[in-house]
């Protein structure tokens, strides 16, 4: 079995460590269009405070980490741009080079996030 999670954050990378825990055997692939998969949204005033002086210092999960506890296969700065549903594929392009490739999958989870509104903080 194999599942492409689009997205991930905090729905997709909570999905991702999930299914692994219900199934070791399965084929799990997350891409990412950011250049993070997890990390804690709590602490994002903190960070923009200055209270927290380090990115990293909010970082849950990196994806070296999930590759190695969890199995996973993360591809960050990876945009799903489109969906065959009848053929269950999906296009992918890369942000660094801008390759674009497709990919199959059994299952497929969408859990993309949005943008945020960006309000004129001096």
């Amino acid at each position: 079995m194999r599942v492409v999670i689009v997205g991930g954050v905090a729905g997709g990378a909570a999905t991702a460590t999930r299914l692994r825990r219900l199934n070791e055997e399965c084929e799990i692939v997350m891409y990412e269009r950011g250049e993070y998969i997890s990390f804690a949204n709590c602490g994002l005033p903190y960070y923009i405070g200055g209270v927290i002086k380090d990115r990293e210092g909010i970082i849950v999960v990196t994806e070296k980490e999930m590759r190695k506890k969890y199995n996973i296969d993360v591809k960050t700065k990876h945009e799903v741009v489109s969906i065959d549903r009848e053929n269950k594929r999906v296009k992918v392009k890369n942000l660094n080079t801008g390759e674009e490739f497709e990919d199959s999958y059994d299952f497929l989870v969408l859990s993309p996030g949005a943008n945020p509104a960006k309000p004129p903080i001096p």
